[in-house]
């Protein structure tokens, strides 16, 4: 395999489309064509980590948090900030990063999962932008397009490929007296059975099946179209859900530290009482305070807050346990992992480590 198979997987499971404006994910350093034999994880690139990949002779790393967060003007050893980035290229790894789209993707589902939380959903869900290709093609060749399309990066739809729609109709043209048609008659009108192909993908390819379609289509003028899409399903930051059966004092205390690995800290409002309903979202969760309110939440588990965001929390009548950054997202390195994994067509022939980071937390996801 290849450092760009892994970006594929990364994409299936996570779309870059999902990724926030101000973000960086995706290639931080390496050939995308470059072989891949040893795949290590971790949630941040530090120097630590680099050292460790390189030591251990990996190919590529993969990691929750950019190595590169800002534009850089040089990569210097002596410079804390790009040290790690330097390292990287210094040694020949390849570093792939999933960040605010992993966040969209599964890092809060993992966190709810390890709070027991049932009937989860996002607690703000985002909408992802698509493409909607509608092309006119003679019967004969409706395969052709298709097959085009999909090796161009259209048709995805989810965990499924080649996705699309088939319609049959007529098509009525007349065929320009000095052209060479690849059916009609110059001069003459002419009426054709098409079919019409509707088929889904994100706006970054829209460049290449164009390309692709133009290539396969038989016509010299070929018919096709792209349309704008928001669809608004199961990705989004953070979840909201519920515990069957509702915690308080000293027996809800013992469960966050127990499955959380940590005594963490609360800030918010300083006393209430039973908590069924628990908003979580990993990281930095203080800009997402209101949002756990207005959806019902007793409590707001989350990795960390600023002194302005515990008030606003106190102000608004929201408890919010402080579980730390790394904590609450470490669970979701172990999940890409297994997904990573899962979608490797030969395991075999990829040795995947995990780098050791600064805990013991371990979770079967």
């Amino acid at each position: 395999m290849r450092v760009r198979d892994f970006l594929d997987i990364i994409e299936s499971l996570a779309p870059m489309g999902l990724a926030l404006d101000w973000d960086n994910s995706g290639l931080q350093v390496g050939d995308p064509m470059a072989p891949v034999k040893r795949l290590g994880l971790a949630l941040d690139p530090t120097s630590e980590t680099i050292l460790q990949a390189a030591n251990a002779k990996l190919d590529l790393l993969i990691t929750h948090h950019p190595l590169i967060f800002k534009p850089t003007k040089r990569l210097l050893s002596s410079d804390p900030v790009n040290r790690p980035a330097f390292l990287a290229a210094a040694n020949g790894l390849a570093v792939i990063s999933a960040h605010t789209n992993w966040d969209a993707a599964e890092v809060a589902k993992c966190l709810a999962e390890v709070l027991d939380l049932t009937d989860c959903r996002p607690l703000s869900p985002v909408g992802r932008e698509f493409l909607k290709l509608v092309v006119f093609v003679p019967e004969s060749h409706e395969e052709a397009i298709r097959r085009a399309a999909f090796t161009a990066g259209a048709g995805r739809i989810g965990k499924y490929e080649n996705c699309f729609f088939k319609g049959r109709g007529q098509g009525g043209f007349k065929v320009p007296l000095d052209s060479s048609p690849y059916l009609g008659t110059p001069g003459a009108e002419e009426t054709v059975d098409e079919a019409r192909l509707e088929i889904i993908l994100p706006p970054e390819n829209r460049d290449s099946v164009a390309q692709a379609v133009k290539a396969a289509h038989p016509y010299e003028e070929p018919a096709f179209e792209f349309y704008g899409l928001t669809s608004v399903g199961a990705f989004g930051f953070g979840a909201i859900g519920r515990w069957e059966r509702p915690l308080a004092g000293r027996e809800l205390a013992k469960f966050l530290e127990d499955r959380l690995k940590t005594p963490g800290l609360w800030g918010g409002q300083e006393r209430f009482g039973e908590v069924a309903k628990v908003a979580t979202l990993p990281g930095s969760g203080g800009d997402f305070i209101m949002e756990a309110k207005r959806a019902g939440a007793d409590l707001y588990v989350t990795g960390e807050i600023n002194h302005h965001q515990s008030l606003l929390a106190r102000e608004v009548g929201l408890p919010v346990f402080i579980a730390g950054h790394f904590e609450t997202e470490y669970p979701s390195v172990w999940r890409l992992a297994k997904r990573v994994i899962d979608a490797i067509d030969n395991p075999g022939e990829v040795e995947v480590k995990f780098l050791n980071e600064r805990t013991s937390i371990r979770h079967n996801l």
